[in-house]
C-alpha cells in the first residue's frame, strides 16, 4: 500500500469516525444532562433493565417495538454498568458507524473531498447530535440501513468479482438486523430492491432471462427475510398485536391531531433549509443528465416524506428518516459550485449585472455560501438547547431524590416516566415499563388494566407525570391508599399510605 493510500485510509476508516466521536463526548453534555429526550430514553433504558432483571418481553413485557436494541442495550449494561453515561456512549458509538458509513458510500458516489463535505453535513444537521448521544432506537436503526447501502454500493464496485455476491446477502442481512431494531424503515425495502434491478439492468443491459434479472433481488431478500425471522424466532418478537396493531390501529391515528403531524412533517423540510436548496437544485441536475444511478437518494427523500405525512402520530426524531437523503442530496449540490469557486477571483462575480448570466454552478455557489453563513448559527443553537437541557436536570434530580429517600421501603414504583425509576435503581411493574403517551392516549391500555396493576404490586412509590389521561385514571384510587408528597410542574410524588406512616417516626427522630 503506497503512501498516498495509506493516508487516506486512516483518514476515513480512523481519523474521521474518532474526530466525530470526540467532538460529540466534549460537544454535548451527555453525562450531565438527565434527559434528552421527554419519554423515549426512560423507555429503552427501563426495557433494558426489565430484560436483564429476567423479565421475557412481549409475554411479561409490553413492547411496541422490535426487540433487538433492547438486548444489545441490556447486555451493555451488564458489562459496563447501568448508568446513563454508558448507555448514552452505546448510541453514539453506533451513530459512529452511521457517519463512518455514511462518508464511505458518499466516497464511492462522489469522491473524497465531497464525502468529507457531506459528512459535516449529515453531523451538524438538525436534531442528528442530539439523537446521537440520546438512548432510542431510531439511529441505531438508521445505522443498520446505512450499512446495508454501503455493502450494496461496495458490490456495484466490484461486481465482476468472484465472491462479489457475499456483499448482497450482507447487504440483506443487515437490513433485516435493521426492522428488527425499529419498523418505520421498512418503506426503504422496495427502494433497495429497486436498485438492485435498476442496477442488474445497466450492468448487462441485453439480460433476457428473468432468472438472471432477478436473482440478486432474490437473494437480497431472502438474506433480509431470513435474518429477520431468525431474530423474530429467537427472541419471540414476531406477534402483530404488539408490534404492528400497536401502531396501525385506528385509536392511535384519532389520538394525535392530524393538523400536528402534517405541520411536523412539512417543518421537517425546512429545519435544514440550506441543505434543500442544495438537494433541489443537485434533484434537477440529476433529472437533466438522466444519472439515473445518483437517484436512489431523490426517491428515498421522496417516499420518507409521503410516508410521514401519512402517519400519525409524527415526531422529532422520524427527521432522520430524511435529514440523511437530504444531507446526501445537498452534498451533490455542494459539488456543482465546485467549477465556481476554482475560478480567479470568484468573488468578483456576485455583482448585479451578473446575474443574468448565472450558471447552475453560480446558483450551486451562492447556496453554499448561505450554508457557510447559517453554520454558525445552528451550532449556536444546538449549545442553546443543550444549556436548556442542563437547566432542568435540577428539577428532574428532586424527583429522583425524592424516590431514594423512600427507597428501603420500596419494592415496586409505579411510573409513567420510567427514567426516574432507573436513576433511583428502582423496579417498575413489567406490565407498565412502556406506558407511552402513544399508548396512554389510544387507550391502548385500559383503567382496569393500570388499575390491576396496582393491586397485583401494591407499589410503595407511585410518579406520574403531567399525563391528563392517566390522572384522571387514578384519581380516586390514589385519594384513598396514597399520600402526595411532593408536586411541581414536572409531576406528582404519591407514597403508600402504609409506607408512609412506617416513614414517619424515622423522619420525626431525624
Amino acid at each position: 500500500m503506497s503512501a498516498n493510500k495509506l493516508k487516506t485510509f486512516l483518514v476515513f476508516n480512523f481519523i474521521i469516525p474518532a474526530s466525530f466521536f470526540i467532538f460529540a463526548i466534549y460537544f454535548m453534555p451527555i453525562e450531565q444532562v438527565f434527559q434528552f429526550d421527554t419519554s423515549d430514553e426512560g423507555i429503552e433504558l427501563i426495557k433494558a433493565t426489565l430484560h436483564l432483571d429476567g423479565f421475557a418481553m412481549y409475554t411479561q413485557v409490553w413492547n411496541d417495538q422490535p426487540p433487538l436494541f433492547t438486548v444489545i442495550l441490556a447486555s451493555w449494561l451488564a458489562w459496563f454498568g447501568k448508568s446513563i453515561y454508558s448507555a448514552r456512549l452505546l448510541t453514539l458509538s453506533f451513530s459512529t458507524i452511521l457517519v463512518w458509513s455514511f462518508c464511505q458510500t458518499l466516497r464511492i458516489y462522489l469522491g473524497n473531498l465531497p464525502a468529507i463535505i457531506g459528512t459535516l453535513l449529515l453531523i451538524i444537521s438538525c436534531n442528528f447530535l442530539r439523537l446521537s448521544v440520546s438512548v432510542m432506537i431510531d439511529l441505531p436503526c438508521l445505522v443498520m440501513v446505512m450499512l446495508s447501502i454501503y455493502a450494496l454500493t461496495l458490490y456495484k464496485q466490484i461486481f465482476t468479482q468472484k465472491f462479489s455476491k457475499i456483499l448482497i446477502v450482507i447487504s440483506g442481512a443487515l437490513f433485516g438486523i435493521s426492522l428488527q431494531i425499529k419498523l418505520f424503515t421498512g418503506f426503504i425495502v422496495p427502494l433497495m430492491i429497486f436498485d438492485i434491478l435498476q442496477f442488474t439492468v445497466k450492468k448487462n443491459p441485453q439480460c433476457q432471462v428473468k432468472r438472471s434479472l432477478f436473482f440478486d433481488a432474490v437473494l437480497w431478500l431472502t438474506a433480509f427475510c431470513s435474518v429477520f425471522i431468525l431474530i423474530g424466532i429467537l427472541c419471540n418478537s414476531l406477534t402483530y398485536e404488539q408490534l404492528l396493531q400497536s401502531h396501525l390501529n385506528n385509536k392511535v391515528k384519532t389520538a394525535f391531531q392530524t393538523g400536528n403531524s402534517l405541520k411536523l412533517t412539512f417543518l421537517f423540510l425546512f429545519q435544514d433549509f440550506d441543505y434543500l436548496l442544495l438537494a433541489i437544485l443537485a434533484i434537477i441536475v440529476i433529472f437533466q443528465k438522466k444519472e439515473w444511478e445518483k437517484s436512489f437518494p431523490i426517491i428515498w427523500l421522496i417516499t420518507g416524506f409521503i410516508v410521514l405525512l401519512n402517519h400519525r402520530p409524527v415526531w422529532y426524531h422520524h427527521y432522520l428518516l430524511l435529514s440523511i437523503p437530504l444531507a446526501w442530496l445537498a452534498t451533490y449540490g455542494v459539488t456543482l459550485s465546485f467549477n465556481f469557486f476554482q475560478q480567479r477571483k470568484w468573488y468578483a462575480k456576485f455583482k448585479p449585472r451578473n446575474f443574468k448570466k448565472i450558471t447552475v454552478s453560480d446558483l450551486a455557489a451562492g447556496f453554499v455560501i448561505f450554508l457557510i453563513i447559517v453554520t454558525p448559527i445552528k451550532l449556536g443553537v444546538i449549545i442553546l438547547e443543550n444549556h436548556g437541557y442542563l437547566e432542568q436536570s435540577q428539577e428532574h434530580i428532586q424527583f429522583v431524590n425524592i424516590l431514594l429517600k423512600y427507597k428501603p421501603s420500596t419494592k415496586w414504583v409505579f411510573t409513567n416516566c420510567p427514567i426516574y425509576a432507573f436513576y433511583s435503581g428502582l423496579p417498575v411493574p413489567p406490565e407498565i415499563g412502556v406506558l407511552s403517551r402513544k399508548r396512554i392516549e389510544s387507550n391502548t391500555i385500559t383503567p382496569e388494566q393500570i388499575i390491576a396493576v396496582f393491586e397485583t404490586y401494591h407499589p410503595e412509590q407511585v410518579l406520574l407525570c403531567k399525563s391528563q389521561t392517566i390522572q384522571n385514571y387514578l384519581n380516586s384510587y390514589l385519594n384513598q391508599h396514597y399520600l402526595n408528597t411532593y408536586e411541581n410542574h414536572l409531576g406528582n410524588h404519591y407514597l403508600l399510605k402504609e409506607t408512609a406512616l412506617k416513614a414517619l417516626p424515622m423522619t420525626n427522630d431525624k
